[in-house]
């Protein structure tokens, strides 16, 4: 995809600055697809943390989640349903979990992902949304 490289530095960079801005740490995931979801670019950034393990001396809402398995797995279920993450039009598939927090959109040369993984179902939404928001790809 041209001028994908661009796109999603920018559509980071307005994702963490909002996740920072709310104050919750996790992993930004953006990528561009194809039509047929089988041909992938994809740019990841941590945002204070991959992943929270159990007993860590900061305490989190989610011990024990790795943060990047679970912001590939919502882009891996949006590449099959060419739907939001946690849409519920399946049940999950092994290695999907059914969560919010990606948003898919159809451009001309394919799909770009916008994701979030790391705190509530909707604070992942709201700053997968805001990355969507600065996509300029049409």
């Amino acid at each position: 995809m041209e001028n994908f490289q661009s796109v999603s530095a920018t559509m980071i960079t307005e994702m963490e600055v909002h996740a920072r801005k709310i104050g919750v740490k996790g992993v930004i995931v953006v990528a561009s697809m194809d039509d047929s979801g089988l041909s992938w670019e994809s740019h990841m950034k941590a945002v204070g943390a991959i992943k929270v393990l159990d007993g860590s001396p900061e305490p989190h809402q989610y011990p024990g989640y790795n943060f990047i398995g679970i912001a590939y797995s919502k882009a891996a279920e949006m590449a099959d349903t060419k739907l939001d993450s946690g849409s519920k039009v399946r049940p999950a598939y092994q290695g999907e979990f059914g969560y919010q927090g990606g948003v898919i959109k159809k451009v001309q040369s394919g799909y770009i992902v916008s994701v979030f993984s790391g705190a509530t179902g909707e604070q992942d939404l709201e700053i997968a949304n805001i990355g969507m928001s600065a996509c300029q790809i049409k």
